[in-house]
């Protein structure tokens, strides 16, 4: 047995060693852009330069949500809103409404627009800001209990008054007041036995949220010791090799290193087990894995999520609302599907039939075009939805080919509208596009200055690292192995590591007793 102990140990020490120095950069990147975009709070005044940033990400035609909605006004003056911010156009001259807006790209990154008399509302990453057309300047609206800068995901005119949306919380004010107040949304789920998708369930796994406040912490500590660990390999690995290179500088070890040495090892027995949890995790959340587990779900009642917000409540966050007028009703889409309820919020949201297919990443239009007709998009195209007969007709993007829509790049970022029906239509790759292939509207010229003047805010940088796709660019479509082979090849070294220090340990203990046998004879 120990002959076999030995074989396996001969085996693992290269393995973790030798892979562990290739990856370690690698993983420490990981590990602090895990760590920051668990916590964007921390980084939402930076942003990054262009000539950091891959050139396929420079935005084209209005494309990469640069722009995500906006309006035609009756003077055909055109308002329109994105991570650019808020635009307005005339004539096709774009200028950007900068006055009393947020500064900071990943705070002006702007989710909905709603004309209002005399101005417009603007739900940002920042909060909701009022913009006042005769003082041409914007002002932040407070909602209680929201904090400072909340991330506001839609706002929408309910008859006489503004219903503003957070993921969670709901605020409403009066139209010509704009003094908001927080409603209480209730939901009546007593009957609703829902599933959730496995990939949602891997998701909050894998940034901690499946039991709260506390995992949150947990992972935030986990992606420190990732840092660590690292950062400490290298030290391991470097401060012998100088002494046996460099024998002028050559020295004992010192104080340092020995902290480097004896919490590697402490660091990486205590964390491989949470190291192992957000690797396998972090690996099925990228394609091809991602597809493997797709069709794959959860009743909301399973015990793995007792602490999460997808086993109560409206079941995840809320993604786009709108005032459906001919019932005086609100239709929410959200991560766990739509729900519905009174305008007022005077009785419990339930449960909602749409007969549309919504991509995984969620709704990105629901809009009312007249009483009873709606316009739903998505990654997975753009809907006509009649609710009283249950009609449903596609709206597909010119040059569409075939029926499925990721190979068919009919990714629908946003519509822009003129009189409350949809002008043209905005794909996260192609940008601005006429509504159909028989519309031969042109779609205005994207500012270049716009364009340069809204790099990738940092966080939006590091997300785009976290999942690989910055690597796009040198490796085309392999880009999306990089995040599954890395979390196995993480799985590898934390578990080689693991064996190396028992099979230590073992031995260390062995010879303990060798000796003691000794001594007594």
């Amino acid at each position: 047995m120990n002959t076999l102990y030995r074989f396996f140990f001969r085996i693992s020490k290269p393995i973790h060693k030798y892979l562990g120095l290739v990856l370690c950069l690698y993983f420490l990147a990981m590990g602090a852009s895990g760590l920051l975009l668990n916590n964007p709070g921390w980084i939402r005044s930076m942003s990054v330069s262009w000539n950091l940033t891959p050139v396929n990400y420079e935005y084209q035609n209005w494309n990469r949500m640069l722009v995500r909605q906006g309006f035609i006004d009756s003077d055909d003056t055109w308002f329109v809103a994105g991570k650019a911010g808020v635009l307005r156009g005339d004539d096709g001259v774009f200028t950007a409404l900068e006055q009393g807006f947020p500064r900071a790209l990943y705070e002006r990154d702007t989710s909905a627009l709603l004309p209002l008399d005399g101005g417009l509302l603007a739900a940002t990453r920042g909060g909701l800001y009022a913009f006042d057309r005769s003082q041409q300047s914007w002002r932040q609206l407070e909602l209680p209990g929201a904090g400072r800068s909340p991330h506001v995901v839609d706002v929408v005119r309910a008859g006489q008054q503004i219903v503003a949306f957070t993921a969670r919380q709901v605020f409403v004010a009066e139209a010509d007041e704009l003094s908001f107040r927080p409603v209480e949304l209730t939901v009546a789920d007593e009957n609703f036995r829902g599933r959730v998708p496995l990939f949602r369930i891997l998701h909050d796994i894998h940034n901690g949220t499946i039991i709260g406040l506390p995992g949150k912490l947990l992972v935030d500590v986990v992606g420190l010791a990732l840092v660590f660990l690292s950062i400490s390999c290298l030290v391991i690995w470097y401060v012998p090799r100088r002494n046996r290179w460099f024998a002028r500088w050559r020295r004992n070890p010192g104080t340092f290193f020995r902290f480097n040495w004896r919490y590697h090892l402490k660091v990486g027995v205590y964390a491989v087990a949470f190291l192992a949890v957000l690797a396998i995790s972090g690996a099925l959340l990228r394609p091809p894995l991602l597809i493997a587990i797709a069709p794959y779900s959860m009743e909301r009642e399973h015990p793995l999520l007792s602490f999460s917000e997808r086993s109560h409540g409206l079941g995840g966050k809320i993604q786009r609302a709108l005032y459906s007028t001919w019932d005086n009703s609100i239709l929410l889409a959200t991560e766990s599907g739509f729900w519905r309820g009174p305008a007022d919020f005077s009785a419990p949201f339930r449960p909602a039939s749409v007969p549309i297919s919504i991509h995984g990443m969620g709704a990105t239009v629901l809009e009312e075009m007249e009483p009873g007709l709606f316009l739903v998009g998505s990654f997975s195209g753009l809907f006509v939805w009649e609710e009283l007969s249950q009609r449903v007709w596609r709206l597909p993007r010119p040059g569409l080919r075939g029926g499925n829509p990721f190979m068919s790049n009919d990714l629908v970022s946003g519509v822009i509208l003129q009189e409350g029906y949809p002008r043209f239509r905005l794909d996260y790759h192609d940008g601005m596009l006429p509504l159909s292939a028989q519309r031969a509207d042109i779609p205005p010229a994207m500012p270049r200055e716009i364009a340069r003047n809204t790099p990738l805010s940092l966080w939006h940088y590091l997300f785009e690292f976290h999942n690989g796709r910055i690597f796009e660019k040198w490796l085309g479509t392999s880009y999306m192995l990089v995040v599954p082979i890395g979390g196995i090849l993480l799985l590898i070294i934390g578990l080689s590591g693991l064996y190396d220090w028992w099979y230590r340990r073992r031995k260390a203990k062995q010879k303990k007793r060798m000796e003691s046998a000794q001594t007594e004879e």
